[in-house]
């Protein structure tokens, strides 16, 4: 009736966080094999030939669990571990029983640096072993980060254009400070742009794409009404550009031409 207790309790304890994320290791020497069957998996253990020691390569390993379990019952059984020729000595404390064997506490063994192999002695015959190490993680392969879609590279300045009790945004731009801004990740866009007007001048600008130039821009006299900038008593009918094509990443300039201040406000189409 305890059989199905002790199957669980077996598991639960392979499966602790202590045991989490481990792999089992090989002896290269190994003696007689004895299956030992699970609900967290089913493992061969070990026991070396009679008054010999089992070798384990333990090269780049920091630490390994040695889980073992003994066919009848003993008192006081001992593991001896031989690290660079120095045994160490470990009482194997029993833990519990399953299907007729005695299942032992494992014995977290730590690994010194750049040692390649070590030793496991046990002069019982009827204790088997295996060891265990835990897989370290896989290191995490961050993406590169995805840029804004549009960046704000120079402006001469920020104001705010009213319309119907609706405000927003618009950098501005002057012959001593151009506007320049980026657009990213294949968006396209447009612009839209107004002129301050002063006297009977024409208001003139220059488009840049990558630095090379694309069109010349000219205002006319006609004022809005409806669009209100604090500070600008004569405010230009607005204009709207469409940017030159953007095949990843590309940047946009505005050069003032002429003696004005002009006014811009960059806008991302949606996307297709």
């Amino acid at each position: 009736m305890y059989k199905p207790f002790l199957l669980i309790l077996a598991g639960m304890i392979l499966l602790a966080p202590g045991w989490a994320k481990t792999s089992p290791l090989s002896f290269s020497n190994p003696g007689n094999r004895r299956l030992l069957k699970t609900e967290a998996g089913n493992y061969y253990y070990y026991r070396s030939l009679p008054e010999k020691s089992m070798t384990l390569n333990v090269s780049g390993i920091e630490s390994i669990e040695l889980r073992s379990f003994a066919i009848e019952s003993l008192r006081k059984p001992k593991v001896h571990v031989v690290i660079d020729r120095k045994s160490t000595a470990y009482d194997l404390k029993p833990e519990s029983r399953l299907n007729g064997f005695h299942l032992y506490e494992p014995v977290k063994i730590s690994i010194p640096r750049n040692t390649e192999s070590i030793e496991i002695l046990c002069y019982e015959r009827s204790i088997y072993f295996r060891p265990f190490y835990t897989v370290p993680p896989k290191p995490k392969t961050s993406k590169p980060a995805r840029p804004a879609n549009r960046v704000i590279r120079a402006h001469g300045g920020i104001m705010t254009m009213t319309h119907n009790g609706n405000s927003s945004e618009y950098y501005t731009f002057n012959p001593s400070q151009s506007f320049k801004f980026t657009l990213n990740n294949s968006r396209d866009g447009i612009v839209y742009v107004r002129a301050r007007l002063l006297d009977r001048s024409l208001p003139e600008f220059d488009l840049y794409h990558n630095g090379e130039l694309v069109e010349t821009h000219e205002f006319s006299l006609k004022r809005t009404t409806q669009y209100k900038v604090v500070g600008i008593d004569h405010l230009s009918t607005g204009m709207k550009i469409s940017l030159p094509k953007n095949g990843g990443s590309s940047e946009y300039e505005l050069r003032a031409k002429s003696d004005h201040l002009f006014l811009a406000k960059p806008v991302l189409l949606k996307e297709e």
